[in-house]
């Protein structure tokens, strides 16, 4: 076991992963000189995805008009060149889900779409979304040779249907939906099974957790989720089961081998 860093239900109040309203006209992503590491596609061209992923992370994402926010209002390129950057350099054919298109972000949807067709040539990429005419307007678009799943990361059947239309056995998971406590959570009890031995799950935007009134995100619950319940605390006891002595046993038991967390977001490592 390796710690790295620990720094279908009743739905009511559902909301969006990003809101269900496009805001923003869909604008076409502009790319600037990539960096020579992402030039060639052949496995030789990613070693340096083992020893500089981090800087490979921000300098392509910066290459894109408009620019995701994961390296502009955050610092995402910490967990995803330490961890996913090299993961892809050892398996290129990866199977990859994000949650959260965008829909709801001032400079449109897509953002991220882009940063993962630049490094990511070879992966078997897929998004999903709460916003179905948002994903229609853009399968064309941003979206296109994109498999598109729809629905609310809070509701079992929905969850449930995105593993049989997707096939599951992802090897990585980003949820960067919705946000709400409860969305989180019933997200990863049924998506985090479906991961691959070895694989990984990366959690965004936990910062808001504690946020409450009328834009926090404590408002969503269902028949298994309480309000009350704080994403980043339930990953807190996942570290306490790894740490302590007296829960040593769960630990051996549990399918988690480490959870890594830098500000705002988590990622965690499943065993092989």
């Amino acid at each position: 076991m390796q710690v790295n860093i620990f720094s279908s239900p009743t739905v009511t109040n559902p909301v969006s992963e990003k809101a269900t309203e496009t805001t923003a006209v869909e604008q076409n992503a502009v790319k600037v000189d990539p960096p020579a590491d992402v030039k060639n596609n052949d496995t030789a061209g990613y070693s340096e995805y083992l020893t500089k992923g981090e800087e490979i992370f921000y300098e392509t994402a910066k290459t894109f008009n408009p620019t995701t926010d994961k390296v502009t209002d955050h610092t995402y390129q910490i967990m995803y060149g330490r961890f996913l950057l090299p993961y892809y350099h050892q398996n290129p054919n990866m199977k990859f889900l994000e949650i959260g298109l965008g829909c709801n972000m001032g400079y449109g949807p897509g953002a991220s779409v882009n940063v993962w067709k630049a490094l990511f040539p070879k992966a078997n990429l897929w998004e999903a979304e709460y916003d179905a005419k948002c994903v229609e307007k853009h399968r064309d678009g941003t979206l296109k040779g994109i498999n598109v799943l729809t629905g609310d990361q809070g509701n079992d059947a929905v969850l449930d249907s995105w593993i049989e239309t997707s096939g599951g056995n992802f090897d990585v998971v980003i949820d960067d939906g919705g946000h709400q406590n409860c969305q989180i959570w019933h997200s990863f009890l049924k998506l985090w099974p479906t991961v691959k031995p070895g694989g990984l799950y990366f959690i965004e935007d936990l910062q808001v957790g504690r946020k409450t009134g009328p834009r926090g995100y404590r408002k969503f619950k269902t028949d298994t989720c309480d309000k009350d319940l704080i994403a980043f605390e339930k990953l807190k006891e996942f570290g306490d089961m790894m740490i302590y002595d007296e829960q040593k046993e769960k630990a051996h038991a549990s399918d988690i081998e480490f959870i890594f967390c830098q500000h705002e977001a988590c990622v965690l490592g499943k065993k092989k």
